[in-house]
């Protein structure tokens, strides 16, 4: 998606924006308006996994002067706080990502298509990963590289 070709303004009424900076209070940080337009830039996303460079252009539609540094800083603080995760998607720019529910992501490394996964998927091999080894995964921060099935097909164009 073309971050700066849409509209990102999302009213403060809406009760998703509510919630998120209520969550964003209840751990210990302020709202901030460049807090807040970032917040807002994500929700606008229909996918909800940007760039910081999307997000920059999104921002900017309505605030043409907005610092880049400034969502850097502020996505750096919203991860901090965990409002917001920060995903490795395969090579490229990290995906900063506002989740909606717990998830993992699963990418396939011929095409780059993302799909979202309950979180449970890797619950059995957490808890066995903390019982053998004393490690504690952090889930939201697993991306599970493999094959679609669109490209597993024999004859599709992507599959090599």
């Amino acid at each position: 998606m073309d971050a700066a070709s849409s509209t990102y303004h999302v009213p403060m009424s809406d009760e998703r924006v509510r919630t998120i900076l209520d969550r964003l209070r209840g751990q210990g940080g302020r709202v901030t308006a460049p807090r807040r337009r970032v917040i807002e830039a994500m929700l606008a996303s229909p996918s909800h996994h940007l760039t910081a460079a999307e997000i920059v252009s999104a921002v900017r539609v309505s605030e043409p002067d907005f610092y880049e540094s400034t969502v850097y800083r502020t996505l750096d603080r919203l991860v901090e706080l965990a409002v917001i995760d920060r995903v490795l998607l395969g090579p490229g720019a990290t995906i900063f990502h506002l989740p909606h529910r717990p998830h993992h992501h699963l990418l396939c490394e011929r095409c780059g298509e993302v799909t979202e996964v309950s979180a449970e998927l890797l619950d059995d091999l957490a808890d066995q990963v903390h019982a053998e080894h004393q490690f504690r995964l952090h889930p939201s921060a697993s991306t599970l590289v493999g094959v679609c099935q669109r490209c597993d097909r024999p004859h599709s164009p992507a599959h090599r």
